[in-house]
């Protein structure tokens, strides 16, 4: 019942317009604090979506082809990089995992297209 009134709650505050009328940005509030932000393509597709917590990006944010799919999965903590970060690579089938720690990245993995483990690393402290 949270979700559905959270809904009914949320109210477009911003929205900005590429030259073919498009929507382009806009920001969602859903409660106090707490907005949603949407990116799109040009052509009207979704791009990136996230969400800020009194203007600092905060939890899961998603990126999006242009086709659609998924391309990165990332999440903030008070704008700062946290958990894995995951990307896909269309033109290569490479998918990649960033691990960040305070915003540090901290390991890294790469895949090849049938999930199999090619490369990984770790940073210097």
């Amino acid at each position: 019942m949270l979700g559905f009134s959270l809904l009914l709650s949320a109210k477009i505050v911003y929205v900005e317009y590429f030259p073919n009328g498009n929507v382009k940005i806009e920001v969602i509030k859903l409660k106090k604090g707490i907005h949603q932000i949407n990116q799109y393509y040009a052509c009207g597709t979704l791009m990136e979506t996230g969400f800020s917590k009194n203007g600092k990006s905060q939890g899961r944010w998603l990126h999006y082809s242009p086709e659609g799919d998924v391309t990165a999965s990332a999440y903030f903590h008070d704008n700062v990089k946290i958990g894995s970060w995951n990307y896909f690579n269309q033109w290569s089938n490479r998918s990649y995992q960033v691990r960040y720690d305070q915003g540090r990245a901290i390991s890294y993995k790469e895949f090849d297209h049938s999930g199999t483990l090619i490369a990984s690393g770790t940073s210097a402290p």
